[in-house]
């Protein structure tokens, strides 16, 4: 931690495992929880369902519209060649002698014409539709669909090539009086799609190619995630059983000690008088306790369900200060230092909950040490945090106790001291409400005991 020096090496942690109040009865220890067979859910199906059609939509989509560009990018291709071969101005239909040459609807000449590919195709149809000639560019074209009149007199009206069938594009122009042979009658300059159509197929056979490793990827991703969400339900939903079982036993703890003074209270004899006052006295105690238990599952349960904080800026140093000096104040028997390194430590929070988060660990320092032990306090800043700093020279926390720290109801074995086990449950809630965290240093040669670490984010 940076501002203040040799404070790691006056690290020494707090111990858990200190002689508590010898008056209070001791715990029993808690049930195991019950096991539960979990039941199945389909949150993991559902993830699953849904990454498998979100996939498959996105690359439909994908298909279909570079399929679609394509097949619109061809046909304009098409119709420029179509436009380009054609013109719009035809001079006059094709003689006899063109209809073995190579024809040229605009000028009516064999001699100019720019020859056909394979995939063109002239027509030269009466006003009823009939063929009167027919130029292929190949033998393998497919048959041109015929035309009734009407329709010949609408795509003849319009200015751009149309689709006819799924086989051709085509430009239909009405041509000029030529004879009688020839009036009325239409040329139509065509070319086939199938070639089109064939690259449009090929590109769709590739994306399917393509998107088969890609659905099997995120078909494992998804059945992996949805087992792992099955896995974090089924943990939630066990530890809130073991929360549960273990409120209830908290709970049980002091109603069983109030029935029983209770009842010695309902004496009415006057020599049991003293008796009776001090099993009130008990009573009131473990009402205390009870709500002050209540007290703190509602905070948990709060934080938990991310209930807005009340925001402001808060100095840090003047609350460890003041942490310190209550601390100081209400038990001399545990001496506090307070280091405080140089600069800045305001942060964003909620000062109330920042406040019981330092008196939360100073208190678990004291009740689970024994007198004498000195605790320390720092405040310094680091990679953009505010680092508190609790530690004592205590005799330390067990090793199989540091894994489950910090659930709700967790105290070691041997301790007799008071408290309901929320202590440190509650800083963690607190400190992650606020964006930080809080941690448990390992344990080091020179100091054997805890060393706790809450990180806060600065203000930026």
């Amino acid at each position: 931690m940076s501002g203040f020096t040799g404070l790691s090496d006056s690290i020494k942690a707090a111990g858990l495992l200190a002689p508590g109040d010898t008056s209070a009865p001791p715990r029993r220890p808690l049930p195991p929880p019950v096991e539960q067979p979990i039941r199945p859910h389909h949150t993991g199906q559902r993830t699953v369902g849904f990454w498998l059609i979100a996939t498959l939509a996105t690359l439909g989509a994908v298909a279909a519209l570079s399929a679609h560009t394509l097949a619109q990018h061809l046909a304009a291709r098409t119709d420029q060649e179509i436009a380009a071969f054609s013109g719009l101005g035809l001079a006059g239909p094709p003689t006899a002698a063109d209809s073995t040459a190579t024809y040229s609807p605009t000028t009516g000449s064999a001699a100019s014409a720019p020859p056909l590919d394979e995939n063109c195709l002239v027509l030269v149809l009466d006003a009823d539709g009939r063929v009167m000639e027919s130029h292929p560019g190949s033998d393998r074209l497919p048959a041109f669909p015929a035309l009734a009149p009407d329709r010949l007199k609408a795509y003849a009206a319009r200015t751009s090539p149309s689709a006819f069938g799924e086989s051709y594009r085509a430009q239909v122009v009405r041509t000029a009086r030529a004879g009688r042979s020839r009036e009325g009658s239409y040329v139509v300059t065509a070319r086939s799609t199938a070639a089109d159509r064939r690259a449009v197929e090929r590109l769709l056979k590739v994306e399917t190619a393509a998107a088969l490793p890609l659905l099997a990827t995120v078909l494992v991703g998804a059945r992996r995630l949805g087992r792992r969400e099955l896995r974090e339900r089924a943990a939630a939903e066990r530890r809130l059983r073991e929360f549960m079982a273990a409120a209830g036993h908290e709970l049980r703890n002091p109603l069983t000690t109030i029935s029983g003074y209770a009842e010695l209270a309902r004496v009415g004899d006057p020599a049991y008088e003293p008796m009776r006052q001090e099993a009130l006295g008990r009573i009131t105690t473990e009402v205390g306790r009870m709500t002050t238990m209540i007290d703190e599952l509602v905070l948990l349960t709060r934080l938990d369900l991310g209930q807005p904080l009340q925001l402001t800026c808060v100095d840090l140093a003047q609350l460890c200060r003041d942490a310190a000096t209550a601390a100081r104040d209400c038990h001399p028997e545990h001496p506090v230092r307070l280091l405080l390194a140089p600069g800045d430590h305001t942060v964003t929070g909620d000062p109330l909950r920042l406040h019981q988060l330092v008196a939360n660990l100073l208190n678990n320092a004291r009740v689970h040490t024994p007198p004498g032990t000195t605790t320390t306090l720092g405040l310094g800043t680091e990679d953009g945090y505010r680092v508190i700093e609790i530690m004592d020279d205590g005799p330390g926390i067990p090793r199989e106790l540091r894994a489950r720290l910090f659930d709700p109801f967790v105290r070691g074995e041997e301790t007799r001291a008071a408290g309901s086990g929320l202590g440190l449950s509650i800083v963690t809630a607190i400190a992650t409400a606020h964006g930080g965290m809080v941690t448990l240093e390992p344990s080091q040669p020179s100091h054997q005991g805890a060393w706790f670490r809450v990180r806060i984010p600065a203000p930026s």
